[in-house]
C-alpha cells in the first residue's frame, strides 16, 4: 500500500526513535485530534507492528489499519 494514499486529519513520523519516545509523540498527537479524526504514523522499527497495536488498546483507540509500505510500518489510528 501506498501511505500517501491513506485518508487521515495528522501526520506523525516516529522513526528512529528509541524508548518511549514514539509514545510520547503519538500521544502528543492524539491530544491534539479531536474524537473521530484519523491519525497516520510511521516508523521503520519492526517492533512498532506490536508495541502500536498494543497502546492502542491501552489508550482506548480504534486501531483501523496497520500494514508496510516498502520499509516503513504504518497505522491508522482512530481517536
Amino acid at each position: 500500500m501506498d501511505i500517501s494514499s491513506i485518508e487521515c486529519n495528522m501526520y506523525v513520523d516516529i522513526s528512529g526513535l528509541d524508548c518511549a519516545v514514539p509514545f510520547s509523540k503519538l500521544t502528543e498527537a492524539v491530544e491534539a485530534l479531536e474524537v473521530g479524526m484519523k491519525l497516520l504514523a510511521v516508523s521503520q522499527k519492526e517492533a512498532m507492528q506490536s508495541d502500536v497495536p498494543s497502546y492502542c488498546r491501552q489508550m482506548n483507540l480504534k486501531l483501523l489499519e496497520q500494514g508496510e509500505d516498502g520499509e516503513q510500518f504504518y497505522f491508522l489510528i482512530k481517536k
